[in-house]
């Protein structure tokens, strides 16, 4: 797995999320270290997160807001990523199959990915355990923020990392002290209750630079084919 503290995503600013507002967020974690990323639940089996996530010895935690209590933790037993460069994270996407099916509930249920492009200059919702501050511990509560869609040209012009933006990103950006942390990679990115966006990079820590997701649009056939291919 690569990890890079420079670009990988991170929540700072947000709110302590309800406990079921996001019942299709689930935490990717490496066993003795904890949680490691995010990622959404697609159906009973799959789950969507960044390539650069993906372990050999990942379990999944779902069902719960809290990273200490309540829940259940979930052997995988496939893994799937999408050819992606370093460091640029471009295709930065990746599957991740469970063992067996889970069962929803009120805590555990799947999110619907949109096909079409979200358009830019409206509001989205991220969630995540990533740090609250570059230096910050991460929060036991899942955290929840509104963020602002940008085009990809506005993220260009805005970002230090414009090299990095592709048709395959969307980009939000609200103001300093607002933004995604270390964690929150893989993580959901919602617009009107469909999956947009897979957290992919970020300048360290909301210090008011723009925030790149996967735009899950762009990549809905690979989506949908993968997982039919290996049902």
């Amino acid at each position: 797995m690569i990890i890079d503290n420079n670009y990988v995503n991170r929540v700072v600013g947000g709110e302590i999320a309800k406990n079921g507002s996001a019942p299709y967020q689930v935490s990717l974690q490496v066993p003795d270290r904890g949680h490691n990323c995010g990622g959404s639940l697609l159906n009973n089996r799959w789950i969507l997160t960044a390539a650069h996530c993906i372990d050999d010895n990942i379990l999944v935690l779902v069902g719960t807001n809290s990273l200490k209590e309540g829940g259940m933790l979930l052997k995988v037993d496939k893994l799937v990523y999408h050819y992606y460069s370093y460091p640029k994270y471009n295709n930065n996407i990746g599957l991740v199959r469970l063992e067996k099916p889970v069962q929803f509930s009120q805590l555990v249920q799947s999110i619907e990915y949109s096909e079409k492009a979200v358009p830019a200059n409206v509001t989205v919702r991220m969630t995540g355990w990533g740090r609250i501050s570059e230096n910050g511990p991460i929060p036991t509560l899942l955290q929840s923020l509104d963020v602002v869609t940008l085009t990809n040209e506005e993220c260009k012009e805005k970002s230090m990392l414009p090299n990095h933006i592709d048709v395959g990103h969307v980009c939000t950006l609200t103001k300093a002290g607002e933004g995604a942390c270390f964690g929150d990679s893989g993580g959901p990115l919602v617009y009107e209750g469909k999956l947009v966006g897979v957290a992919n990079f970020a300048i360290p820590c909301g210090i008011g630079y723009p925030d790149g997701f996967a735009r899950v649009s762009y990549y809905h056939d690979w989506i949908r084919t993968t997982m039919a291919n290996n049902a």
